[in-house]
């Protein structure tokens, strides 16, 4: 499959991922990777003409990181 879309996390994005636990940070990775090649609008949904959110529920914490 073709990846829909490139991800380049901010500094500051990359900071959150990384202040997570391993566990946590590895599903968030994996549903946004999974978002790349599938049209899921649980793991990523356009909320603005110019904002997409990645959303990932672990362990009772739902997750969201924007995208733009």
């Amino acid at each position: 499959m073709t990846e829909k879309f490139k991800v380049q996390f901010l500094e500051e994005a990359a900071e959150f991922l990384d202040s997570l636990d391993k566990k946590a940070r590895e599903k968030i990775i994996y549903n946004i990777r999974k978002a790349q090649v599938t049209s899921d609008k649980e793991l990523f949904k356009k909320l603005t003409e110019e904002i997409w959110e990645f959303r990932t529920l672990y362990n009772k914490t739902a997750y969201r990181l924007f995208a733009f």
